[in-house]
């Protein structure tokens, strides 16, 4: 079976969405190197619509590794609005209901940890979440879980500190029993 990987970048409130310089300052070549690395070991980018319509217009135009790779990458768009993905080469809408087929195929590499990651994570589709986290408290903005249901613990994979006191973790969810 493939997995489904989602990164982002979070402030170390928990903060998704926050201000460039929560983010820029902390940015190394070793973590975009780190990061081009796991786009190179996925066969695919599995995006919510809106995350891919935040991400297109920035990266369609752009050149370089990780532009090349992402533009060169398919790209499943979930969505239940859009029926045309073609403003970004090599993307085509599905449902939720289709992910799991492709994650049984497909290494899927997700951005953002909006409805759709907590979705995945819901339903047991979540195989990793890979976060970097800043040293900075944003104060407020969208957080990686917004109120969960409960308490949501993770397996802590793999963690490394950049130069830039960066923290990169990789979390793995427990996995329930019917997941063997």
């Amino acid at each position: 079976m493939s997995r489904i990987i989602v990164q982002a970048h979070v402030t170390l409130d928990g903060v998704i969405e926050s201000p460039p310089e929560a983010l820029l300052p902390y940015m190394s070549d070793e973590g975009r190197q780190e990061t081009l690395d796991l786009a190179l070991a996925c066969d695919a980018l599995l995006l919510g619509r809106v995350t891919w319509q935040k991400l297109a217009p920035g990266w369609r135009e752009q050149t370089g590794a990780m532009a090349d790779r992402f533009n060169a990458m398919p790209k499943y768009v979930v969505t239940s609005t859009l029926s045309s993905a073609d403003d970004w080469n090599n993307s085509q809408p599905v449902t939720y209901a289709e992910v799991a087929a492709l994650r049984d195929r497909l290494d899927l590499l997700s951005y953002g940890c909006g409805p759709l990651a907590r979705d995945l994570l819901r339903d047991g589709l979540l195989d990793e979440l890979h976060l970097n986290v800043t040293p900075v408290v944003a104060g407020r903005g969208t957080r990686v879980f917004n109120e969960p249901a409960g308490l949501l613990a993770f397996d802590l994979a793999d963690s490394h500190t950049y130069p830039t006191g960066a923290i990169h973790l990789v979390l793995r969810p427990p996995r329930r029993p019917q997941d063997g």
